[in-house]
């Protein structure tokens, strides 16, 4: 028995063949009784649509990129890159999307695998980090209409820019009142000076610190290496930017065992902190949600829906 076709499976259902098109193609303008018809005809039939044909159907690709830049050896050892994935890839799977993994470096006179797919329009749309949301890309993805939306707020001054972010300042303050609310009094925060002048993120995160401490009358410091500390009068709590800053604190305090009282608190869960001996506090970062409303932000731009938003900040939980 050969395939079965769209045209006859419209035949069957009753419907014309732009209706079965559009329960392809996850459309909400079809009626949830009409869909499952459909979708039933399909089963017993076993239709696998084709992707080629749907996608010349529609004009499209039914793939979303991910950009990174696979130099950044940092990037992949940093829990942050796998799980904002796992969020991504599970709503653009739902949309019976493919995933492209892509990379943006370098390539001395060659276009990179970035450009290379926005200029041929090898994906409907692209998430990226704001870390790669230069001029020169930004430039690229307007002048080829592609659809994009940065995980990280948004630092370039543009039109169009579309983004999703944990909000930093806010998970800041609160981590800072806790120290607080616990009888720290000289608070610290770790944070090179490098990373403030590169990651957004960062400066947030000092600002929401900033304002808890200052609420309370009490002078902020920043540190940029624990070496730092022995310089300076001993802080009895450290907030630390990231989890690489937490550990150097950690083996800093191992071989000073007076210091063992030191409040510590950083930024995101870690497996490894409930196996520690020193109590580590920290907010949750939910992200597996960036990743997520990050994709579902793209499909809104992908389907040309009205309102979509400009940024969504998604809210972080103290942990004790």
């Amino acid at each position: 028995m050969s395939k079965i076709t769209i045209q006859q499976i419209a035949k069957l259902a009753g419907v014309n063949k732009a209706t079965v098109s559009r329960v392809l193609n996850k459309s909400a303008s079809i009626s949830e009784k009409t869909r499952l018809k459909i979708e039933t005809i399909m089963k017993e039939n076993n239709y696998i649509p084709n992707s080629i044909a749907r996608g010349l159907a529609f004009n499209k690709t039914f793939t979303v990129g991910f950009c990174f830049d696979y130099t950044d050896k940092q990037a992949f050892s940093n829990p942050f890159f796998y799980k904002v994935l796992q969020g991504v890839e599970e709503v653009i799977y739902d949309n019976d999307y493919l995933f492209l993994m892509m990379s943006d470096h370098d390539k001395k006179n060659e276009k990179s695998t970035f450009e290379r797919i926005v200029t041929e329009h090898r994906v409907d749309g692209i998430i990226m980090p704001n870390s790669l949301l230069n001029e020169m890309n930004y430039n690229l993805l307007i002048s080829h209409n592609m659809p994009f939306v940065v995980i990280g707020e948004n630092i370039l001054v543009k039109e169009g820019i579309r983004w999703v972010d944990v909000d930093n300042t806010h998970a800041a303050q609160i981590l800072t009142e806790k120290l607080i609310s616990l009888g720290h009094r000289n608070i610290v925060i770790f944070a090179e000076a490098a990373a403030i002048q590169r990651d957004k993120f960062i400066v947030d995160r000092l600002e929401g610190y900033k304002k808890a401490i200052q609420q309370h009358g009490m002078i902020p410091r920043i540190i940029d290496g624990q070496d730092q500390l022995n310089d300076q009068l001993l802080p009895d709590a450290v907030i630390c930017c990231s989890h690489e800053q937490l550990f150097e604190i950690l083996e800093w305090e191992r071989d000073n065992p007076d210091l063992a009282e030191i409040g510590l608190a950083t930024f995101d869960d870690s497996p490894m902190f409930r196996h520690m001996r020193h109590p580590v506090h920290f907010v949750e970062i939910d992200l597996e949600m960036m990743g997520k409303q990050s994709a579902e932000l793209l499909f809104k731009l992908i389907n040309n829906e009205v309102n979509v938003p400009e940024s969504i900040r998604i809210p972080t939980i103290l942990i004790n």
